[in-house]
């Protein structure tokens, strides 16, 4: 009898969501290879056709960043800038919505009056998507693109998360703890997935350290090289997984610091700071939001 958890079992599961097979995984490489080791950083995220809001350049409260589409926007990316806006007003939130209709404008428009001004609203086309239709394995890749960007153009620390997170506390002692942290993620060194070793759930891009906005545009550009392989399957945590291996092999890049599973915890405990309702864990997703939201 086969067991369910072993890898075998695994890649089998995730065959059709992660780079679980060697030709996947080496062209994921491949790309964030060929980012990393360019003279010049090839800087996608120069290339993103925005429209909408954008986070105040010198205002340096923190900002909480993530993306969706327009179902994920009603679904879960409005409930998570009212969570934010309701239990940490002190920092800022921001959604980049891909492709949304004109009555998502307008539901956009009024989630901003809700928010009191603490929340910007970016939007962007499909122009990026190398898939026939719009699918999450673009909308997952295409956010590296729009968080680098951001860094290099606001004067504060950026917690890009997904959209179906909540936020649960006040974020201010968080951040203050991450004041001199240059890049941050949620490593998983124990699993034995490529694709399972960094948990994308929750990214810090701080503000100090002279590689951390190269980095970060090294890495939004070799994950871009991948998403525009035009692969059925995520390339953003196996991506990140490669780019934090060269770097360590050619001791280069930001420090990395080890983020705490509070910035994204998928076991709700009620002092965490944000929590994940990845997966099956969206069955609770309408219990969560009665905690958080008030607004």
């Amino acid at each position: 009898m086969i067991d369910k958890s072993s890898l075998l079992m695994r890649t089998l599961r995730n065959r059709h969501d992660n780079a679980v097979w060697w030709w996947q995984q080496t062209r994921v490489r491949r790309a964030v290879l060929l980012a990393f080791e360019a003279e010049n950083p090839l800087a996608l995220d120069q290339q993103l056709k925005l429209e909408g809001g954008w986070p105040d350049a010198i205002d340096p409260s923190p900002v909480v960043l993530a993306a969706c589409d327009e179902g994920y926007f009603y679904r879960f990316g409005q409930h998570l800038a009212l969570s934010s806006a309701a239990q940490s007003p002190e920092s800022r939130v921001h959604l980049h919505v891909y492709d949304p209709s004109e009555e998502c404008r307008r539901a956009i428009d009024a989630l901003k009056t809700r928010c009191e001004g603490h929340l910007t609203v970016s939007i962007e086309g499909l122009d990026r998507n190398p898939h026939p239709a719009p699918k999450s394995f673009f909308y997952a890749a295409g956010r590296f693109a729009v968080a680098s960007r951001m860094r290099k153009d606001i004067a504060a620390p950026i917690l890009m998360i997904d959209a179906d997170g909540l936020v649960a506390n006040h974020l201010s002692a968080g951040f203050a703890g991450l004041g001199d942290v240059e890049a941050g993620f949620i490593l998983q060194p124990e699993n034995a997935p490529l694709y399972r070793k960094i948990l994308a759930s929750a990214i810090y891009l701080g503000i100090v350290g002279d590689m951390t906005a190269e980095f970060f545009t090294r890495l939004s550009d070799g994950i871009g090289l991948a998403l525009a392989e035009g692969g059925h399957y995520h390339v953003d945590q196996i991506g990140i997984h490669y780019a934090l291996e060269w770097c360590r092999q050619n001791n280069w890049g930001p420090a990395i610091h080890d983020l705490a599973l509070e910035w994204s915890d998928y076991d709700f405990r009620p002092e965490s700071l944000i929590w994940s309702t990845k997966g099956a864990r969206k069955d609770r997703y309408e219990e969560l939001l009665a905690t958080v939201e008030t607004l």
